[in-house]
C-alpha cells in the first residue's frame, strides 16, 4: 500500500486485532462513517504502518473546563512524567452534535437535564486535541489502552491517587477537564469527529513528521494562545456562588434554593436553573455550570455503557 493513495478500505482481521479487543465495537465501527473517513486518511499517510503506529498513540482532548481551569500545564506534565511524548497537535471545537458522536455510547446514562448542560459546557471555547506516543509502549499494551488506565475514574472514590484525574482534583464527577480515547480504534473514530478532511490528515502528516522529535512547541504555542484569549475560573462552589450574589441578579429566595440543593437538598431541574438563571444573566458561564453541577441530578441510575472502555488486562492476553 502506498501512502498517498486514496483508500477506501475496511480494516483486515490482523488490523481489527490491533485497533480493538471488542467484538462489539469492531461491529459498530465498520459501519462508522467518522472510522471510515479518518481510516482512509490514516492508510493516505501511514499507508501499511498505519495499525503499528495507532500502537504506540494515545489521544487526549482538553475538554472546555480544562482550559478555563488552567489544567493544560498540570496535565502536560503529567504525561511527560509517565512517558507519553506530545507528536500532534491541532485546535477543535465541539458543537452540540460532534460531542454527542463522541459520547455516543456512553452519554446515554445522563438524565435529559444533563445533556442540556452538556452543550452549554463543550461547546463554550476552542480548545485542544493532542495526539501522544507511548515511549514506554511494550509492543503488547496501547498507548492509548495505558493512558486510559492512569486517567482514573470519574467518582473520586474510585479513583487511585497517583491518576492523571487525581492530580487534577476535578471539584465534582461532572467537571473532569480531559477526555481520552480508550484504544487504538476509538483513536481513528475520534480524529474523524473532531476534525475534517484536510486537518485530518495534517494532523496525520505531523504525527509522521514529529514521532520521534515530538510537538512540544507547537503544544506550547496553542497552549499560550488559548489561555489569553479565555479567562480562568477557579471552580470552587462557595466563590461561584459570592460572586452570583455579587452581579445582583439572583434574588435572595433563589440562592437559598441553589444552597439548599447544593447542601443535599431536592435536586433542581434544568428547567428551575434556566429559570434562575436566563441566558442572557450576567452571571459567568462557568459560575453557573459550577453550580449547575452541584445541584442537578447528572445519572440514570442502573444504566451502564453501552461500550465499556478496555482494559490492560484484555490487550495483555491474546486477542
Amino acid at each position: 500500500m502506498n501512502p498517498g493513495a486514496v483508500i477506501d478500505q475496511d480494516p483486515g482481521e490482523q488490523e481489527w486485532a490491533g485497533l480493538t479487543r471488542s467484538a462489539r465495537k469492531r461491529e459498530l465501527f465498520t459501519e462508522d462513517l467518522y472510522f471510515r473517513e479518518a481510516w482512509a486518511d490514516a492508510l493516505s499517510v501511514f499507508g501499511d504502518r498505519t495499525t503499528a503506529v495507532m500502537g504506540e498513540l494515545a489521544l487526549l482532548n482538553f475538554k472546555c473546563d480544562g482550559l478555563i481551569g488552567r489544567r493544560i500545564g498540570a496535565t502536560l506534565d503529567f504525561l511527560s512524567a509517565n512517558g507519553f511524548q506530545v507528536v500532534g497537535v491541532a485546535p477543535m471545537r465541539h458543537n452540540r452534535h460532534s460531542m454527542r458522536e463522541l459520547w455516543r455510547y456512553n452519554w446515554h446514562v445522563y438524565t435529559i437535564d444533563r445533556l442540556a448542560l452538556t452543550t452549554v459546557m463543550h461547546d463554550a471555547t476552542d480548545t485542544m486535541l493532542l495526539i501522544l506516543r507511548d515511549t514506554r509502549y511494550d509492543g503488547v499494551v496501547p498507548g492509548s489502552v495505558r493512558l486510559a488506565d492512569m486517567k482514573g475514574s470519574a467518582n473520586p472514590a474510585g479513583r487511585d491517587p497517583n491518576s492523571l484525574r487525581s492530580v487534577l482534583q476535578p471539584p465534582n464527577r461532572v467537571i473532569n477537564f480531559v477526555h481520552v480515547a480508550d484504544e487504538p480504534s476509538d483513536i481513528v473514530r475520534e480524529v474523524g469527529i473532531f476534525l475534517d478532511r484536510v486537518e485530518r490528515r495534517e494532523l496525520f502528516a505531523q504525527i509522521r513528521d514529529r514521532f520521534t522529535t515530538g510537538a512540544d512547541v507547537e503544544a506550547a504555542a496553542l497552549r499560550a494562545k488559548l489561555e489569553a484569549r479565555y479567562p480562568e475560573n477557579d471552580f470552587d462552589i462557595g466563590k461561584a456562588l459570592l460572586r452570583v450574589e455579587q452581579t445582583e441578579s439572583v434574588s435572595a429566595a433563589d440562592l437559598a434554593e441553589l444552597r439548599a440543593a447544593i447542601d443535599g437538598g431536592e435536586p433542581l431541574s434544568w428547567d428551575r436553573l434556566r429559570a434562575i438563571f436566563p441566558p442572557d444573566s450576567p452571571v459567568d458561564r462557568w459560575d453557573f455550570v459550577m453550580i449547575a453541577t452541584e445541584t442537578m441530578v447528572p445519572e440514570r441510575t442502573g444504566v451502564v455503557d453501552l461500550l465499556p472502555a478496555s482494559s490492560r488486562a484484555e490487550w495483555a492476553g491474546p486477542a
